[in-house]
């Protein structure tokens, strides 16, 4: 591999992110790695496309992924995963998609100079283009997407590549390496007769592709004309292939030139006065307005759009677009105007009304913690922290976090912040600098490193310093201790008072904690904006999550340099590696070895195998759950038949092979008892050819196939299948109905599937709304003296009656079985469970409502405690989680759980040994996916459910009550849906505890909203 050097600060890099390292030799990593992904980007953005009919977007990340957005609601289609390496290796820069929707190419950094063809539906690899000659910082398809242009770092210029069938056997056409910088913008004309380059090298380059080959007809430096910047950014032909309109990277100023022959025909109007950049240009759909952006900011401070009439003649408009520099613009067939920005963030303007209602800006969900130079303080032994999500210096907006305890908390003002400077320690010029110093001495860092935070340590001994590369630790003489690389810029950085931790905040929205004395890395976590969900892991594997929070991370496996990696969200490994105990553990012993010798007795959850440190990542791999791809139909395409072929493959580790395959359609369960294929016919022209190419090393592939018949509706297909370490992440299959409406559903037979119908559809229809049945148990009075609850069996009760409302309402009818005290002993809940199973249809409502105790034996294992249990003989009196979950996950209907057990008192007596009462674990598991359910819980993680005479009941029921009765329905639309549901229990039950108890509501996958109730 040729090593790669940075000679200045490129246009790619805009000003609006870190410079990258000076390069080191490297290759793809070997074992699982560790990825944040809060289905959005986590690093800035560097390119952006869409398709000629403006249904998709593709974009780009420094995360190392790109990301298949569908532009009529901005939902993530498919994340598409290149093999990655450490540092930099698997940085993305530039991204294309065929205009007809059906390929998408990624490149970037990578050993080989790769460039990567997916298949935009399924996110297979397809082709892989290697041994070029440096970094991909351009791609762009050609009109009849058979040729693609490969624009590369340095003086190595450009590229043809393809042929008539370019994923399968392209090959290189043509080049031009004369040169003298980067290539970043390039497009081909509207009738693919010609390509248009931009370099920093002042050059814009027009070629005849006629013949795919690159004959050059025209060179200019239109820079020199207009005394613009030297270096052109972005290229746009009008769609007539009149006009190009030319950006610039180091100046705010546009030019349109003559397409024909590169001269210089206007220059809009533009206020000298702006500074930065307007290196991304568009033309609108009809051509009628130029438009541009980049670097270059409105007085409101936000980077904005320009916009000027009569094709860049006439009059100027601007909008405020993002907090970051633009670095894309996408006209799309509707007129709206697509753009992506390193925030990261992507979205749309409408269509000639900018800033008007109707603009979408779709961002990542992390918290930025620039800005913040002392929000980030720490509690003395490090356990806890408090930080600003807003990135300011007020601590009016802090959080708290308390890791051990796994629970936000209120911030403690005696926690300390950072400091730089003590009695013969002084460090300055660290904020933003290049040449950071001790007592005046500059600290040497390397090209293009630029320092962010300083922090001294606690006990005497040296400092630390975040930069955009690394955290560095330093000895008191200012000599390097240990420095390990950043997973992204280090804004802050903080020592324990004890002395054995470095806590930082990076630039992927992460805080991790690093052993003072070394540098290892032991755990990291990830709080969400929104200021609920988190999850925290360590490099092995072990996690522990909020609910609804442990698929913001996961673990990518590449397999091998041309195939498309694996991702495992956290959730997928739940069986094996959600260790909380290991975690808390890990925060007294600073090492992982000691933490899971003290955690090996405590199993959690009880499926879960002793294990052992994890120091290659094997176990990770060898512990994985199936990966399901769909061969066919093809993802988004229509259907006007109702009997559909399908077709996909499942890959699993070998030796542990698939034991059973299911789906959901449209949110309900749906039977599928695929057909095992050991041979495919010829000719069966499926999609994605998988079959041709060999299983990774380890893994062990078959395929299957099944003609079902799907309601004359849009279908969206959730497929599933499991192993012994748990269910895949589903692929989800996604067609769009465009045959008779009025076709009826045909009856199952041996050979097809019948699907159920949608509720949703149904509820319009007063003759066939669904029926609703409600399971509701609720215990005060136990036979156990010492466990007594006020209010839980009037909370059940209360509970049903709010539904029975609904009775020839929303509902056809509404069928209740109400369980309290006496009548709520073991087997009567067991035969509730089974009623509530046996009586509903596809097209119903099942709704689970628990209140009363609820524990976490010393296993781990939660149970529901039944009116007549005995504590001393808790696995025969209890109601086992795993009964519930049974239940719940096989209603064929839409199923929603409610939840009210985390009441307090010591149920299993003084002195027994019980886990924490903590109802994370069955949540996440209830509303993964693969089982469905729609989960409303009382209180979060270790959380007391309260109750109180002044209520007349628990927090939690009074405000579900209300919320059902109408006071939901904030909007008076007439109805209330589980989401509105769960905006006003958060909101209410939050006030009626002052704050002390937090409701949750988990919705997975797949389920969009729908009503639960007529308002009152």
């Amino acid at each position: 591999m040729q090593l790669r050097r940075s000679p200045r600060l490129s246009a790619l890099l805009l000003a609006c992110a870190t410079l990258l390292p000076l390069p080191v030799a490297s290759q793809l990593a070997a074992a699982p790695t560790a990825r944040i992904d809060t289905g959005a980007h986590s690093a800035p953005l560097r390119a952006m496309d869409v398709d000629e009919q403006g249904r998709y977007a593709v974009t780009a990340s420094e995360d190392k992924t790109a990301r298949v957005w569908e532009l009529s609601s901005g939902r993530l289609l498919q994340t598409l995963r290149p093999p990655i390496g450490a540092d930099n290796d698997g940085k993305l820069f530039a991204a294309t998609i065929t205009p007809d929707g059906a390929l998408v190419a990624v490149g970037g950094w990578s050993p080989d100079n790769d460039v990567y063809v997916f298949d935009r539906a399924s996110g297979a690899m397809v082709q892989r283009i290697s041994g070029l000659p440096n970094t991909i910082t351009h791609l762009s398809f050609s009109p009849n997407g058979q040729t693609l242009a490969i624009g590369l770092w340095g003086k190595n210029g450009l590229r043809l590549f393809g042929s008539s069938n370019l994923w399968r056997t392209g090959q290189e056409l043509a080049a031009d390496t004369k040169y003298e910088g980067e290539v970043y913008g390039g497009q081909f004309s509207p009738d693919g007769t010609r390509f248009a380059s931009a370099s920093v090298d002042g050059q814009v380059r027009l070629y005849d592709v006629t013949q795919k080959k690159l004959k050059l007809l025209h060179s200019e430096r239109p820079g020199a004309d207009i005394r613009a910047g030297n270096q052109p950014f972005g290229v746009a032909f009008t769609p007539d292939g009149r006009w190009l309109a030319v950006g610039f990277s180091d100046k705010a100023t546009v030019a349109v030139l003559q397409a024909d022959s590169l001269k210089l025909a206007y220059v809009p109007v533009i206020d000298p006065k702006n500074e930065g950049s307007l290196n991304a240009v568009a033309w609108s759909s009809d051509g009628r307005e130029l438009l541009a952006a980049g670097t270059w900011k409105r007085a409101d401070g936000l980077h904005g759009l320009k916009r000027w009439a009569d094709a860049g003649r006439g009059a100027l408009t601007e909008a405020s677009l993002s907090g970051n520099s633009i670095v894309a613009l996408r006209s799309l067939a509707d007129g709206r105007v697509a753009y992506a920005a390193t925030d990261p963030a992507w979205g749309w303007l409408p269509a000639r009304q900018a800033g008007a209602v109707g603009t979408q800006n779709f961002r990542s969900g992390l918290i930025d913690f620039r800005g913040g130079k002392d929000s980030l303080r720490l509690s003395p032994d490090g356990s806890a922290i408090t930080f600003n999500p807003s990135g300011g210096d007020s601590t009016s907006g802090t959080l708290g976090f308390d890791l051990r305890n796994a629970a936000w908390v209120a911030p403690m003002p005696t926690w300390a912040a950072a400091k730089a400077n003590r009695p013969g320690m002084q460090i300055s010029d660290w904020l933003d600098s290049t040449a950071p110093k001790l007592n005046g001495r500059i600290l040497p860092l390397t090209d293009n490193e630029t320092s962010n935070s300083a922090a001294l340590a606690s006990t005497g001994g040296g400092f630390f310093l975040g930069t955009s590369f690394y955290l560095r630790s330093y000895k008191p003489d200012g000599s390097l201790a240990w420095r390990v690389a950043a997973p992204a810029s280090t804004w802050q950085v903080n020592a324990s008072g004890d002395g054995r931790w470095v806590v930082a905040a990076f630039g992927d929205g992460s805080i991790r904690w690093f052993r003072a004395r070394d540098g290892v890395e032991l755990v990291a976590l990830l709080a969400h904006a929104d200021r609920k969900r988190w999850v925290a892991w360590t490099p092995q594997g072990y996690y522990t999550a909020s609910p609804g929070g442990e698929d913001l991370f996961g673990w990518q496996i590449n397999r091998g340099a041309s195939a498309a990696a694996d991702f495992y969200p956290g959730s997928r490994l739940r069986a094996n590696f959600f260790r909380p105990d290991v975690i808390s553990a890990l925060l007294d012993t600073v090492d992982i070895e000691a933490a899971l010798r003290i955690t090996s007795q405590s199993v959690i959850p009880p499926s879960s195998p002793p294990v052992s440190p994890l120091v290659s990542g094997v176990e990770i791999d060898s512990k994985t759950p199936p990966v399901v791809t769909v061969l066919s139909p093809r993802d988004g395409s229509s259907f006007s038949a109702r009997e559909v072929l399908l077709s996909i493959s499942v890959r699993t580790p070998s030796g542990a092979p698939p034991s059973s395959l299911r789906a959901r359609l449209n949110g309900n369960n749906f039977e599928l008892p695929l057909a095992y294929v050991s041979q495919w016919a010829t000719g069966r022209n499926l999609v994605v050819d998988v079959t041709q190419s060999p299983a990774p090393p380890g893994m062990q592939q078959a395929w299957y196939e099944q003609r079902v018949t799907l309601p004359a509706q849009d279908a969206e297909l959730m497929l599933f299948a499991d192993n012994r370490n748990g269910y895949s992440t589903p692929a989800v299959l996604r067609l769009k109905w465009v045959g008779d409406a009025t076709v009826s559903v045909a009856t199952p037979t041996t050979t097809t599937i019948t699907a159920p119908t949608s509720s949703a559809a149904e509820a319009a229809q007063a003759a066939f709304r669904p029926a609703l049945y409600v399971l509701a148990v609720g215990i005060s009075q136990y036979k156990n003296a010492s466990i007594q609850l006020q209010f839980a069996a009037k909370d059940a009760s209360d509970f049903a009656n709010v539904f029975k409302l609904q009775d020839k309402q929303l509902y056809r009818k509404v069928e209740v079985k109400l369980l309290t005290d006496a009548n709520a002993k073991r087997d009567d809940i067991l035969d509730g469970l089974e009623w509530i199973r046996r009586e509903m249809t596809a097209r119903d409502v099942g709704v689970v409502f628990m209140a009363g105790h609820g524990i976490n034996d010393s296993d781990g294992v939660y149970y529901y405690l039944p009116q007549d249990t005995d504590t001393d003989k808790l696995k025969r009196t209890g109601v086992i989680f795993t009964e519930i979950k049974n239940t719940l996950a096989a209603l064929p209907g839409k199923a929603l759980f409610f939840v009210d057990t985390c009441h307090s008192g010591n149920v299993l007596g003084t002195g027994r040994r019980a886990i924490a009462n903590d109802l994370t674990a069955v949540i996440n598991e209830l509303s993964s996916a693969e089982n469905g359910v729609i989960v409303f819980a009382a209180s979060t993680g270790r959380q007391v459910a309260q109750e109180s005479p002044e209520w007349g009941n628990g927090a939690f029921t009074k405000a579900v009550v209300e919320g059902m009765s109408g006071k939901a329905d904030l909007g008076r639309t007439g109805r209330v849906t589980h989401k509105m549901l769960d905006l006003y229990v958060s909101e209410r039950v939050k006030a009626l505890t002052r704050g002390t108890q937090s409701p949750v509501t988990i919705v997975p996958l797949g389920i969009s909203d729908f009503p639960v109730a007529i308002s009152r």
